[in-house]
């Protein structure tokens, strides 16, 4: 045993032999954590906002202890609204309830978002920072430090690719009912459309979506889930120099995993920890754009390609491709080999989009207190006292193997039946081949095996009535994926506060649509 565990460190010691600027990469059974495939695995970098990951497992986490509620409504201080972009814009004073915040932030990547959030579960920042470095510590991240919530560029903020593989682990463990916070194709806040900035969200067979991020100095980074054949696996890219070339080589590296079977025969939380600091390839970026880094939420809705990276040593990946003269659309592949000899991903489904709006909703009334808020003398007070998690032994191992019974097992379902996944999971379809026609002319994708509102399912899923602890309520599930009506109605004005408000709000919503910027410019944080 202890042998093998060194020959795999030392195998992996090699692996972080390279030219920094290669990027670092990792794909591992979601079920088991075998790792399948890794390039500089533990080689520190900057997250940017895949950040928000650990944002929304602290809020959930809350959620489940009953702390705070998902119609919480959280107002938004000076300090969330004047976050930089990626941004909605919410103003100070506002209020937003925590599931559409949630919503936002995963879709959007809202940094000023974010803050709300971080606000609304901590009190305030730097007590919610700590208690994000309290739960790194104890999930076992080694490589992992953050200074703030939303994933805004500062030099100490680091991750690597395997702290991000446990990290998705863990939200996938536990909050397996919360999905559709990071799978959600598109939302629409008043009269604005907004499209998940995962490229692969729509266009990949299985997707499970997750996270997105990018600030000049990390480059494009994305971790990305996808199931096929009753397997999930997880992929983490980091340090892509485009949006498209990140998800083409997200693509490609979920392909060759699912073609693989076993691993290399240890797990992610068995790979070593590198130290030292994530470097910057804002200079490698740059150059790639002309100059420019474009943002991160530039995806458009039609086909992608990108040239092809050199997965498994083989830029062909093992001839697994089809060709744009005879597509395919099989199980081991969606992506698709241009004459060019670029891989291409065929445009995203149609979607309706979920509506969100500021406000607050007929049940925040009775939803548990945000943590900047009092009750009593109805003020809104910092708690700076609020709780935080002591660090403990290192969990990611327990995440693994047979020390729970598998990935899922305190969910009393079978791995036989979905590959250790729950059935909530969901995964796309075709329903027409998928070939490189331009935006417009691909075949639609369709949902399979989404919960439906109401569904016993979800409630029987729900981490907090394992643990004894009453759950606060949990809107219907919404349809994620189908095909749009001619005309979609925008969402409705935020919902008029109740009179008995457990807490003041700093300022009246504004029963008119929101005022939302909707122009994106360059070095954009997402």
């Amino acid at each position: 045993m202890i042998a093998s565990r060194l020959t795999a460190a030392f195998v992996f010691g090699l692996a972080l032999i390279g030219p920094a600027s290669a990027g670092t990469s990792l794909v591992i059974d979601a079920a088991s954590g075998a790792v399948l495939s890794a390039e500089n695995a533990s080689q520190p970098w900057h997250p940017a906002s895949t950040t928000k990951m650990m944002t929304a497992y602290l809020a959930l986490k809350a959620v489940r202890e009953g702390r705070i509620g998902l119609e919480t409504a959280i107002p938004a201080s000076k300090l969330a609204a004047s976050q930089p972009r990626v941004k909605v814009y919410i103003k100070a004073g506002q209020e937003i309830t925590l599931d559409n915040a949630l919503r936002i932030m995963m879709v959007k990547s809202a940094n000023d978002i974010a803050y709300v959030v971080a606000e609304g579960v901590g009190g305030d920042v730097p007590t919610f920072v700590s208690m994000m470095n309290a739960e790194a510590a104890r999930l076992g991240m080694s490589d992992t430090h953050f200074v703030n919530p939303n994933g805004w560029h500062h030099p100490d903020q680091q991750v690597s690719a395997r702290d991000l593989a446990i990290l998705a682990m863990a939200l996938m463990r536990e909050f397996p009912d919360y999905s559709d916070y990071w799978n959600t194709a598109s939302v629409q806040l008043g009269k604005q459309v907004i499209n998940n900035t995962n490229g692969l969200v729509g266009r990949y067979a299985g997707i499970g979506g997750m996270k997105t991020g990018f600030v000049c100095a990390s480059g494009f980074n994305v971790v990305a889930t996808a199931t096929r054949g009753g397997r999930t696996l997880i992929a983490v890219v980091l340090g892509a120099l485009s949006g498209t070339e990140r998800t083409i080589k997200a693509a490609q590296l979920l392909d060759d995993g699912f073609s693989k079977w076993g691993g290399a025969g240890y797990t992610v939380a068995s790979l070593p920890s590198q130290g030292g600091r994530a470097f910057s390839v804002c200079g490698d970026v740059q150059r790639k754009g002309g100059g420019v880094a474009l943002a991160d939420d530039a995806d458009s809705s039609g086909a992608i390609a990108a040239q092809a990276s050199n997965i498994g040593g083989n830029a062909d990946d093992g001839g697994r491709f089809a060709t744009a003269s005879a597509p395919s659309y099989s199980s081991t592949s969606v992506l698709t080999r241009l004459p060019s000899g670029r891989v291409s991903l065929g445009p995203r489904a149609e979607t309706i989009p979920i509506p969100v709006a500021f406000g607050r909703t007929p049940g925040s009334a009775s939803a548990p207190l945000a943590a900047n808020v009092t009750g009593g003398n109805d003020s809104r007070v910092a708690r700076g006292g609020a709780p935080v998690i002591a660090p403990s032994a290192p969990v990611a191992a327990g995440l693994l193997g047979n020390q729970t019974g598998g990935l899922f097992a305190d969910r009393g379902r079978t791995a036989s039946r979905n590959g250790g996944i729950p059935s909530s999971t969901t995964a796309f379809a075709p329903t027409e081949p998928e070939t490189a026609q331009p935006a417009g002319q691909g075949g639609p994708l369709r949902l399979q095996g989404a919960v439906q509102p109401g569904a016993a399912s979800a409630a029987s899923l729900r981490p907090s009535a394992a643990a004894g602890i009453k759950p606060a309520a949990r809107p219907p599930a919404k349809p994620l994926l189908v095909k749009p009506s001619p005309k979609a109605e925008p969402a409705t004005a935020a919902v008029k506060p109740a009179p008995n408000k457990p807490a003041q709000a700093a300022a009246k919503p504004s029963p008119a649509k929101p005022q939302v910027k909707t122009k994106t410019k360059p070095n954009d944080d997402a």
